[in-house]
């Protein structure tokens, strides 16, 4: 895309800016003097850290937030942008981290919500079709547009949420986080409908924790720390590290390499462990101090295989063994009796009880710790709060704070603290970076690295290759619920995995030595 950003001065004038641009809140000061422009036919990144003022940009762009100072144009002319409706009408649409489709109605009557064609005052389902399949095919797409929404993969709703922001002829899409929830080959997808836009002179600003994504997609960068901004530059005159370094104001922590030997007792063992329908003949071994990878796509049927194990799914058949001895955990009280934990993917909804306090929620997994003749003892769960907040540089106002008030990223940070305060022999956690900042990234990262050094064996749930190849001593690969490979992670490639993870038996796996995994197959 890079053709696009290298426009001459005698282009069409930028689609939107921000000239010196402050907001704040009460007395919080959230954007100083910030300047951002985007062209026509370019995709725009804008990185930082959770509470840089990145959402706070994109809300001044789509009228949820209005300037303190500075001002905004839209096509040369500065414009007061009242309301959401109102940039709509200026050709800017958004789509946000979650989605807003309506899952019980079909593409089309989505795409086109409360703007369905009408004959005789009843909708027109011909024509709504036919809009509807015309606007898609411009992607190359061909999805069947009187299917419910509910019924496609995430990657597919994510384009019919951006098709739906397009049908209202815009000329500017606001993308915040659009590959959260999407595999390695989803993503591909979603990048090409991306490009097919610039091509067609849309400008897209693009807000992601992906730096690989942010460089394989974007023309410019600005990067964003604490409400400043502090620098705009073409991706060829930058680097990952840079715009890392940039972001956290300091030195770049580089990767976290977990690739060596590992020699402790075996924690965990399983084998030719089944639940037809969806896995069979599973068959891994963790040793203490080892962090191994299970890496897969979209319906891989990893969840399950965890969830299995930790005693939250039930129907299995085959071995599982802790410390050697034969176990089946009936719940996941059970299973943290016998030293497991078990950190989910979904935080909001599983993970964490938003409306109750960070103290509660820190707990929460270790309350016999913190009891004495069945009473509370309030200067236990105090200091166990404090530490767990200072261990992770929570960004909290106090242990008091609802834990639904934090950012995604300190939400994060919360939930493995919880966890790890149990210090469990065996940790299983699905998608421990999922919608965190590359601060909170590697702090979790860092964390983790500690436990395994410490004798924890840790198997770790993600749909983030990289971090995978960074993190883990080997990768286990699954493919609709079957093991396709066992890859040392010092040998492995995004491509290796990614070619696995699609079901190519053929791709060079490297099968790992014994005294790395005690594998049984």
């Amino acid at each position: 895309m890079a053709q696009n950003a290298e426009q001459g001065e005698s282009e069409t004038r930028s689609l939107i800016q921000l000239e010196r641009v402050g907001k704040s809140f009460g007395s919080n000061k959230v954007l100083d003097g910030v300047d951002f422009e985007l062209r026509p036919g370019e995709v725009h990144a804008l990185c930082g850290e959770n509470g840089a003022g990145k959402s706070t940009c994109l809300g001044l762009f789509y009228g949820l937030h209005q300037p303190t100072a500075g001002r905004i144009l839209c096509d040369g002319e500065e414009q007061r942008i009242e309301s959401p409706s109102h940039a709509q009408s200026l050709g800017i649409g958004c789509v946000f981290q979650e989605l807003s489709l309506a899952g019980a109605l079909s593409v089309a009557e989505n795409i086109y919500a409360g703007r369905a064609p009408t004959k005789m005052g009843v909708v027109d389902w011909p024509e709504l079709r036919r809009r509807a399949e015309a606007l898609l095919s411009e992607f190359g797409l061909d999805i069947d547009v009187s299917l419910p929404v509910d019924s496609l993969p995430i990657s597919s709703r994510q384009v019919v949420e951006i098709a739906k922001a397009l049908s209202l002829n815009s000329r500017v899409l606001l993308l915040d986080e659009p590959t959260s929830a999407l595999a390695p080959d989803e993503v591909d997808a979603l990048f090409e409908v991306l490009r097919s836009l610039t091509q067609k002179g849309i400008g897209i600003v693009y807000v992601s924790h992906h730096m690989s994504e942010i460089f394989r997609i974007s023309d410019r960068i600005t990067v964003l720390r604490d409400g400043l901004q502090i620098s705009t530059l073409p991706v060829s005159q930058t680097s990952q590290e840079q715009v890392v370094a940039e972001m956290i104001g300091g030195a770049h922590p580089g990767d976290v390499n977990r690739s060596g030997q590992v020699n402790g007792d075996e924690v965990l063992r399983v084998n030719n462990l089944t639940h037809h329908g969806d896995f069979e003949d599973i068959s891994f071994s963790i040793k203490a101090g080892e962090i191994v990878g299970m890496a897969g796509l979209m319906g891989a049927r990893r969840s399950e295989i965890v969830r299995s194990i930790a005693g939250l799914m039930h129907g299995a058949t085959g071995e599982i063994a802790l410390h050697g001895k034969p176990v089946r955990f009936k719940s996941l009280r059970q299973a943290m009796r016998a030293g497991v934990g078990f950190v989910p993917e979904e935080r909001k909804t599983e993970g964490l009880f938003l409306e109750q306090t960070l103290s509660d929620n820190l707990i929460a997994a270790s309350l016999d710790e913190h009891t004495s003749a069945g009473i509370m003892r309030v200067g236990s769960i105090k200091a166990a709060s404090l530490a767990a907040i200072d261990a992770f540089s929570v960004k909290t106002s106090g242990i008091s704070e609802f834990v639904g008030d934090l950012s995604g990223g300190n939400q994060q940070k919360i939930m493995l603290a919880k966890w790890l305060k149990r210090s469990p022999g065996l940790l299983i956690i699905e998608e421990p970076t999922k919608g965190v900042d590359v601060g909170a990234k590697f702090q979790i990262h860092t964390e983790l690295l500690r436990c395994a050094a410490e004798g924890m064996a840790i198997l770790v749930v993600s749909s983030d290759f990289p971090e995978l190849v960074s993190l883990s001593t080997r990768i286990l690969v699954v493919h609709e619920g079957r093991l396709m490979g066992d890859v040392a992670a010092a040998e492995a490639t995004e491509d290796t995995l990614l070619q696995l993870a699609a079901g190519n038996s053929n791709s060079p796996a490297v099968t790992p030595q014994p005294n790395q995994s005690g594998v049984a197959t």
